[in-house]
């Protein structure tokens, strides 16, 4: 499968990324897809995360910096976020528009 991370599991460097990838937070088990996934963003320290999918606007936060799963979210070679270690916040679509 692939190493797990501080929260984030990477899949394998070698050949394809997965077309999902499973965010889990306090409440729920999310599939999401990296066709949905849009607007990726770091802070410069890389202590926080956010990014746009069909579910809203997903912001995750640590006291490690993420540039490795940000780098990773880039190449869509995520498998897994645990949102419950990464302090994990979404805000719904609904309050965009």
């Amino acid at each position: 499968m692939g190493k797990e991370v501080n929260g984030w599991i990477e899949v394998n460097t070698r050949g394809p990324g997965y077309p999902r990838f499973w965010l889990r937070t306090e409440e729920k088990n999310l599939l999401l897809s990296w066709a949905a996934v849009s607007q990726i963003e770091a802070s410069e320290d890389f202590l926080s995360i956010r990014f746009l999918c069909e579910y809203g606007l997903v912001q995750l936060s640590s006291t490690e910096p993420m540039r490795d799963l940000f780098w990773s979210m880039q190449m869509e070679r995520v498998w897994m976020i645990d949102g419950r270690m990464l302090a994990c916040r979404i805000t719904p679509v609904e309050q965009f528009q």
